[in-house]
């Protein structure tokens, strides 16, 4: 960190470092002096961007949503503790995190189990089931936004923060969001409500299975086309080893009407959680497609503990923790030696891209060992 990125603060927190940055803004680590906690500080630049109507209207509901999102407490979501405004802009000061985004997982190309996937999306769907019945809904959720830290905890991010509205989406040739997570709906201007974070949430274990969005497009008017209009990519294309009940799941998930999709966090994850306690039982799941496996979700998963030993996608535990220590371990050396020569910076967001290589080295190691 570079001495300059020391000499400012937001409001009174003192900032420490730059963690990362944001189609929306800037986060950096900060500390309040007040009681002395570390705080992640949230600044949104961009807004100087918008006519001064506008930007008063943003302003104002970045502040109302923070204020009703501050007062959610769940585990699975991140603390809101602060919501203000200064010559940076304005700025949201909450819970600090030390870990690994879902980007980081997937930038790094690590594999995970289904045992894994369900652990990861059960606490994501617990914590946007609290928020959805609080009448909040995200609009942001995607990879960089939920955050494994440790001991088996995940955390959804930047909830409570408001987003430009469509039409504010593009200006001056920029880009201000992705829009490769956004529901039909959210594309086309509709209403929206918690259904349209499960969609995205849909797009997410997409991409963590196969590292791959469902609906590539080499702009932004492609892609939203296609979010709109046309079928996914079928999972199959990408990842042959995911049992076809996988498909099944996923054209739930990501369907265009969300009266078909799931209708809760709780049903999203009973579904899944079926898929991966049966995919490898003998008989399993074999032939069920949308409706039957919408029976399922009624239904006890029984009888799998003899399909571990031969699903590779299955493991004993659903233990996250270990994508955890495995890059912020690979991340921190990496940012260390760094360091030396370039006075460290940003190891948090940039984690699964500076461990990819070791980690496709090792596999290629093994690979030709086992050859």
């Amino acid at each position: 960190m570079s001495s300059s990125s020391q000499a400012f603060q937001f409001g009174r927190y003192e900032i420490i470092g730059e963690i990362g940055r944001g189609s929306m803004g800037v986060v950096y680590k900060a500390r309040d002096p007040a009681i002395g906690r570390l705080v992640a500080v949230k600044s949104i630049p961009e807004t100087f961007g918008l006519e001064e109507n506008k930007r008063e209207e943003f302003i104002k509901r970045l502040r109302q949503e923070a204020m009703t999102a501050g007062r959610l407490q769940h585990p699975n979501i991140v603390i809101i503790y602060d919501v203000g405004e200064t010559e940076q802009g304005p700025f949201i000061a909450m819970e600090y995190l030390d870990g690994v985004t879902l980007r980081d997982v997937i930038t790094a190309g690590k594999k995970i189990s289904l045992n894994q996937l369900v652990e990861i999306i059960s606490q994501v769907a617990d914590g946007l089931d609290y928020a959805h019945q609080k009448a909040i809904i995200h609009r942001d959720i995607k990879p960089a936004n939920i955050m494994i830290v440790a001991d088996n905890r995940v955390k959804i991010m930047d909830l409570g923060i408001a987003r430009f509205p469509m039409s504010e989406l593009t200006k001056e040739g920029k880009l201000v969001g992705s829009p490769s997570y956004m529901s039909p709906e959210q594309l086309s201007g509709k209403s929206i409500d918690g259904r349209s974070d499960l969609f995205s949430l849909g797009v997410c274990i997409y991409q963590l299975m196969t590292f791959k969005k469902p609906f590539p497009g080499e702009s932004v008017n492609e892609i939203c086309y296609k979010i709109v209009h046309d079928d996914y990519v079928p999972v199959a294309e990408h990842n042959h080893e995911l049992p076809p009940e996988f498909e099944d799941f996923m054209r739930i998930a990501l369907s265009k009407n969300r009266d078909e999709r799931f209708q809760s966090g709780a049903e999203m994850v009973e579904a899944l959680t079926i898929i991966a306690d049966q995919s490898y039982q003998e008989g399993g799941m074999e032939g069920v497609r949308d409706s039957a496996l919408r029976e399922d979700l009624e239904e006890s998963a029984v009888g799998f503990e003899d399909s571990y030993e031969s699903n590779p996608n299955l493991s004993h535990s659903s233990n996250i923790d270990d994508l955890f220590k495995e890059l912020t371990l690979t991340s921190r050396s990496v940012n260390l030696r760094g360091s030396q020569s370039r006075g460290g910076g940003k190891w948090i967001y940039l984690a699964g891209a500076l461990a990819a290589a070791g980690i496709i080295g090792l596999i290629l190691f093994f690979a030709m060992r086992g050859g």
